[in-house]
Parts: structure tokens; sequence; C-alpha cells
């Protein structure tokens, strides 16, 4: 039996607080198989449809979603910190945007990072794309703007393109927040591609090569060499050096 999963079947009010009008909605996700749809009602099942809103000052009655899309805004600032996303996170082409405050786990408290357990994030996907205004340094999570900080560890898709993004997001200050050895954060597709003409890329670059992005690679338009690839074209080199002190051998005696 074929299953598809989170088909959107009807949408409801998001009862959202705004300070003028815009266009909002919920859709309530439910897992349809060839036969018939399996009824999903809980609160983990939805995904949030936020357009055209100039001023976005909170949610209400709204406290969990599987995934929020945010596109064609004009506010400034978006603060998610009190929404728990549970699936993905799309945000793209609000040309106003500078700041955004990603969901935090414990709402006022201060936790260990990168977080682990119940606080880590369980994001599959995260796209913050085209939001010309965007600085990497005004993406919060916990008030850091580090991206290892956030603690994803089984991301499908990350794309962080359109906008001022800075070395130092992915790049961490501290030895202590560098990402776990031989661990795949993404298992699809990692897309970065910032205005900052200095963005370097080795970084990033030097984790492709370690296996820490899976599937389609892309650093500021260009594309490396995977991990697997890496490591046999290595092999190779290793194995014909070794083949010609062979031949040098032979020849000596």
């Amino acid at each position: 039996m074929k299953t598809f999963p989170y088909l959107p079947i009807f949408l409801l009010s998001a009862q959202l607080v705004v300070a003028d009008s815009c266009t909002t909605s919920t859709i309530l996700l439910q897992t349809t198989t060839a036969d018939a749809p399996v009824a999903t009602d809980g609160a983990d099942q939805i995904s949030l449809e936020v357009t055209g809103c100039g001023n976005l000052t909170g949610f209400s009655n709204l406290t969990t979603v599987a995934r929020v899309n945010l596109y064609s805004n004009t506010f400034t600032e978006l603060d998610l910190a009190n929404l728990r996303i549970t699936d993905q996170i799309r945000i793209a082409d609000n040309p106003n945007l500078e700041t955004i405050v990603l969901p935090d786990p414990r709402p006022g408290q201060t936790i260990s990072l990168p977080p682990t357990g119940t606080d880590a994030p369980q994001w599959t996907v995260v796209e913050i794309v085209d939001n010309t205004q965007l600085d990497s340094n005004n993406i919060k999570y916990q008030g850091s703007a580090n991206f290892w900080n956030w603690g994803l560890s089984n991301l499908s898709s990350f794309a962080l393109s359109g906008g001022n993004f800075h070395t130092e997001f992915f790049d961490p200050p501290q030895a202590g927040n560098y990402p776990e050895e031989g661990h795949v954060y993404v298992t699809s597709s990692f897309v970065l591609n910032s205005t900052d003409q200095t963005y370097d890329c080795a970084f990033l670059n030097s984790l492709r090569y370690r296996g820490s992005f899976k599937g389609d690679y892309t650093c500021q338009g260009r594309t490396v060499v995977p991990s697997s690839a890496h490591g046999l074209l290595s092999s190779r080199v290793t194995l014909l050096g070794g083949l010609g002190a062979a031949v040098s051998f032979v020849v000596l005696l």
C-alpha cells in the first residue's frame, strides 16, 4: 500500500493577532493512503501560511504547528520564539525582513548549546531565501547567531540564500561548537548563497568532504566533490603512488 504523507485537506482560521490586515490560514495535514485518508487532529499536523502582513505582532491560540510558510510580507522582524515548529520552516521573499528569532525550546530559560534530546529542533526543512535585508547576525536562536548552536541533526534540505550572510555564521568562533565528526547534518540538499562577496566557503567545503552534507551541495554558486568520491580519489592517488614506488624499486634492482 503506497502512502502519501501530509496532504493538505482543508483550511481553518489561524486566529492571528496582527496590527493590519493580511492573508493567513492554517492547513490541516493528513496522511492519505491509496484507500482512504487517515485522520489526524493534533496541533503538530498544522501548516501555518502567512502572506501580505505589514506588522505581525503575535499568535493567538496557536502554540504548535508542523510547518510555517511566510512569504511576501513587509514586516521587519519575525519572532517565532514562542511557536513550536515540528517539521518545516520556509521564510521567503520578505523584502523588509531584517531579524528572525527562531523557535525557542524553553522560552525565557537558558539551555546548554547546542541543544540535545527534547530541546533539539526536529526540523527537516529550513529554507530562508530572498529576504534581501536579512543579515545572518540577526538570525537568533537562544540569543545566539551561530548556526551550529541550533543543534540540527536530521535536516533533509537547508537553503540560506538571497541575504547578507557571513562566514562566522557557520564557522564557529569556539572550538567546542564544531559539528560532530562524521555526523550527517543534511541528507538531500544544502544551498548557501550570500550577497557578502567576501564569504569564504572553505569551512563548509571541508564539511562536505567529510560527509556532513549529502546529496546536492552548493556554496556561493559552486559545488564540490562529496566525501565518498574524495576518499576514492585519495585512495587512487595513494595506490598509483605506491605502484610508482614499486616500479622504481624494480628498476633499481
